[in-house]
């Protein structure tokens, strides 16, 4: 009897300890995790890469810490389901959700989320850990109606310098913070979201130094070396002019930064398309919580880069016109089509409202049935019919069909003033719902634009602006259908017989059946800048 008692004892002893050594060692592991949420208003992607931003490139690089990496995009979009907003993304970054389960589908509501089903990722942490610190801090006042659920969950407000400094505090010993600054957006309502705007590009280095001080905070913690950080940054929207308002494909006011770094994350552009609804569930599923019990929208981020595979510009170029007389595409009429010897460089083609067919571009073989690039320059009037095709081969009669059309003289869905009306980009998709992104602004000098959909299936929408500046737009086009049986038209839609006339110059035309990355967009364009136009091999 007392044997059997013993055996009974030794073998409760034995499960009550392995179930010990298994909760200490996961306490062990998740009390050494620690996260760092960063969102700065306002921010364009492209306007990090014009401002003086050195902390961040270092973060990005992979270099502000040993061990530490970085996944990053240039190309991360708001929430989906609601207009470029801070409100619905605030609460997306937050939640981990879109705007059909947070409710918060516009500035103003805020305060009627539905935080009682998603709560702010902070509230998850707090109820998984008990122990842990978490603090919220931020400017604007919306923003701390996104409620977490929970009296463990430090909420504090105040000026931008006042919730970088409260938040370095915090960090001195806390778990799980989120910091939301809203400088960039100040300014750019004030005077412009333009990386050409000089105090728009201020307000961003002054970002930088919210930044640095707290990574600083995080890199002095006596415990720094023993313990595993993970950092993530993004904006809520980017900006047009002095808003940011309309669809949630708006291009200049959706296309957003976004990064993770840590211990676990892979060095590289994030793999497929990341949106404001991925940090809250890359923070908790950092923490061990289970994000799919939670109901949530977004992914991880961080553990899938893209692959970067370095090829000469001849690769897959299916075309190049620099409109020498003897390399126009077919005979042309000269009377509604001139060469210009006085062209970007050197000859350009001028079209008075004729239009010239690509040969064979009509039985285009694409990688992965919709990777291309288009680049050229363009030299645009000032007045225009609407909407008139740049070069395209969608038929124009409706949006939802496949193909493409680079369009001149648009009105973006907040752009209310004829004479804004600038450059714009329409795409057929499987569903019939056509990306519609717009717009860049026309000056009279000549501009470079480019289309690329990459193997990451990444859209981009580039130009490089004979101010110097090189701006871009992203979208998510794995869906995207390019190649639709029409044929590639200069000045007119694929169906040859739109009722409105290009009129314009065109030069240095390329067509590649594969996608360039918008870094090789850039550097075509800086060389085009330095007159040096690309090459029938690509050099």
């Amino acid at each position: 009897m007392k044997a059997t008692t013993m055996k009974k004892l030794l073998l409760l002893g034995a499960i009550l300890l392995t179930a010990w050594n298994f909760c200490s060692a996961d306490n062990t592991t998740v009390n050494n995790k620690k996260v760092l949420v960063i969102m700065l208003d306002g921010v364009r992607a492209d306007a990090t890469l014009h401002a003086f931003m050195p902390t961040l490139n270092q973060l990005k690089a992979g270099k502000w810490q040993k061990q530490y990496h970085c996944a990053y995009t240039d190309a991360a979009m708001v929430v989906q389901d609601a207009p470029p907003h801070s409100a619905p993304n605030h609460a997306s970054i937050a939640t981990g959700v879109t705007a059909a389960k947070h409710h918060v589908t516009r500035n103003g509501k805020t305060k009627t989320g539905n935080y009682q089903k998603y709560p702010h990722f902070l509230g998850h942490i707090a109820k998984k850990y008990p122990d842990f610190k978490c603090g919220f801090f931020y400017v604007w006042k919306e923003s701390g109606y996104i409620a977490s659920n929970s009296d463990q969950v430090l909420y504090q407000r105040g000026t931008d310098e006042e919730t970088v400094n409260n938040a370095c505090k915090f960090l001195a010993d806390g778990d799980a913070a989120a910091v939301y600054i809203n400088m960039p957006d100040y300014y750019g309502h004030m005077i412009g979201f333009y990386p050409r705007n000089p105090g728009y590009l201020a307000s961003l280095t002054t970002c930088d130094t919210f930044l640095k001080k707290l990574l600083d905070a995080v890199a002095n913690r006596p415990n720094f070396d023993r313990e595993n950080w993970l950092i993530l940054l993004t904006a809520d929207h980017g900006g047009y002019r002095t808003f940011h308002d309309g669809l949630p494909h708006s291009g200049n006011m959706t296309t957003i930064p976004l990064l993770a770094a840590g211990k676990d994350v892979k060095q590289g552009m994030i793999k497929g398309t990341a949106y404001t609804y991925d940090i809250a569930v890359t923070a908790l599923e950092f923490l061990n919580i289970n994000t799919q019990k939670l109901d949530l929208d977004g992914r991880a981020l961080g553990k899938e880069v893209q692959t970067q595979n370095a090829l000469p510009l001849s690769e897959k170029m299916v075309f190049h016109y620099d409109f020498a007389a003897s390399k126009l595409p077919v005979k042309y009429d000269k009377k509604a089509i001139q060469l210009n010897e006085l062209g970007c460089f050197g000859n350009s083609l001028k079209l008075t409202g004729a239009a010239i067919r690509i040969p064979g571009s009509e039985k285009l073989a694409l990688t992965n049935h919709n990777n291309f690039t288009i680049t050229l320059w363009a030299k645009l009037p000032a007045q225009s019919s609407k909407d008139v095709v740049i070069i395209g081969n969608k038929d124009m009669s409706s949006a939802a069909n496949p193909g493409f059309a680079l369009l001149a003289n648009r009105q973006g869905d907040q752009q209310r003033k004829a004479e804004n009306a600038g450059i714009a980009l329409s795409v057929g998709v499987k569903n019939g719902k056509p990306i519609e992104l717009a717009q860049f602004d026309r000056s009279d000098n000549w501009n470079f634009y480019a289309i690329s959909i990459t193997g990451n299936g990444t859209l981009y929408f580039c130009n490089g602006a004979d101010d110097g500046y090189f701006y871009h737009m992203a979208f998510a086009a794995q869906d995207a259908v390019i190649a639709n049986g029409l044929p590639i038209y200069i000045g007119q839609d694929g169906t040859g017989k739109k009722t409105q006339k290009f009129q314009g110059e065109i030069d240095d035309l390329t067509f590649w059946s594969r996608g360039l990355s918008r870094l090789e967009l850039q550097k075509i364009y800086e060389a085009g800048r330095q007159g040096r136009a690309l090459q029938a091999k690509g050099k």
